[in-house]
């Protein structure tokens, strides 16, 4: 299924760009190396992609999304240079976003929450 998107995604100058710039920050403090290994694919592999001379496969993609914490859907809305639009699946994914608001926003929160029950 996501075939045809990869296609047009590997042909885009600034998918590629927006790939590796993705895959530096999901690196962190690792080496390429490292990296390489924790994704299973080839060091040659994501050097390539570093340097926009590769796309990964949709399964490397998958792996890519993992990774970085997000859904295949909001990697490919990354790379196409579009917001992600975030829709959490859990409870525990909606606690992750409410643990960024202020103290006043969190109980502002819970009482919308208590509120609509």
């Amino acid at each position: 299924m996501w075939q045809i998107f990869i296609k047009h995604l590997a042909m885009d100058d600034g998918a590629k760009k927006r790939l590796a710039e993705m895959l530096v920050e999901v690196q962190g403090d690792r080496s390429v190396r490292q990296f390489a290994m924790d994704l299973g694919v080839a060091l040659g592999t994501v050097q390539n992609w570093l340097q926009g001379a590769g796309f990964p496969s949709a399964r490397n993609l998958e792996k890519i999304a993992t990774a970085s914490g997000t859904t295949i859907e909001e990697l490919f809305a990354k790379l196409r240079g579009q917001e992600a639009i975030y829709t959490p699946k859990v409870a525990e994914d909606v606690l992750r976003i409410a643990l960024q608001l202020n103290d006043e926003q969190r109980r502002r929160l819970i009482k919308l929450l208590v509120d609509s029950i």
